[in-house]
């Protein structure tokens, strides 16, 4: 069990392993999957009033835009915000993949809940840990909900219960709650068949990065970061240093030596440029992934 206390920051590297993509990947599913009204368009046109017209005229603007990501697009042109929402939804809800969190060689989550598991239910609320994330997907809660359910045969009544007192912050929205979070407009992992409900809790909850934060995620950017001021260690997974999220999460003002950041296929002079915009305050190990920081570098107790 981890009993010192310790945060967990998630950006789109950690969801990589399970199948969901970095930004350059979810632009350019959106770009094959909906430029026309077949496949996972009819998700988009049985769920919504976009035309024909006003998802070919987003799809021609971000394919030709230049940007690596739907999000960095969606900030120049606010007017496809809620046909750029829904199409990432769709194309990251179905690829919710539940086989995924429990498979692959470079399983993090299965490493991380095997230094927390204790030896009952309870015990595993006791562990010192909380989560930011990035990310719209839920795949952190569905894999430790699920691997308490099956390692202790409780109830998910008693497993929510539990994994209450873990916080997972989503600093951006979420594609909706899992049933055992909320009854109420829940959204199953890995949901396969999208309704006009399930669209309207897509939009609703999902926050592009530059939007206006006066709709509760101050709230939660403040929460996230007196999370990591009483932190004694902070790792950072699979996060991207967009200059917007370094700033809005503090990293320049945390005290130094206590965190640690995944820096895969970063060249030197991208190491020295993202260790000024932190002001060195994260150690940036090159070469490491989710699962070798935490098997090589981090201290789990």
């Amino acid at each position: 069990m981890i009993k010192t206390k310790t945060v967990f920051v998630l950006g789109a590297g950690a969801s990589y392993p399970f199948g969901l993509p970095l930004g350059t990947g979810l632009r350019d599913w959106v770009l094959d999957n909906f430029n026309g009204n077949t496949g996972h368009a009819v998700h988009l046109y049985n769920t919504t009033n976009f035309t024909g017209g006003e998802v070919g005229a987003f799809i021609l603007a971000l394919r030709y835009s230049g940007f690596q990501s739907v999000d960095a697009f969606l900030e120049r042109r606010p007017e496809f915000m809620e046909v750029g929402k829904a199409v990432m939804a769709i194309e990251l809800v179905i690829r919710e993949n539940q086989d995924a969190l429990w498979r692959g060689a470079g399983n993090w989550m299965v490493y991380l809940y095997s230094a927390m598991i204790g030896n009952s239910l309870e015990e595993f609320g006791e562990n010192e840990v909380s989560f930011i994330t990035f990310n719209y997907d839920r795949s952190l809660e569905h894999f430790l909900a699920t691997s308490l359910k099956n390692s202790f045969g409780k109830s998910m009544q008693d497993v929510a219960l539990v994994l209450g007192n873990i916080p997972v912050i989503h600093l951006h929205g979420r594609l909706g709650y899992l049933p055992w979070q909320n009854d109420r407009n829940a959204i199953p992992y890995s949901h396969q068949s999208i309704t006009a409900s399930d669209m309207k809790v897509f939009l609703r909850e999902i926050k592009v990065v530059h939007e206006d934060i006066s709709d509760g995620r101050d709230k939660d950017f403040d929460a996230a970061k007196k999370l990591m001021e009483e932190a004694s260690r902070i790792y950072l997974l699979g996060f991207g240093f967009g200059a917007r999220n370094v700033e809005r999460l503090g990293l320049r003002e945390l005290r130094a030596g206590i965190a640690a950041s995944t820096a895969v296929g970063l060249t030197q002079h991208e190491l020295n440029r993202i260790s000024t915009l932190i002001d060195g305050k994260v150690n940036l190990r090159p070469g490491s992934d989710c699962l070798d920081l935490l098997r090589n570098f981090a201290i789990l107790d």
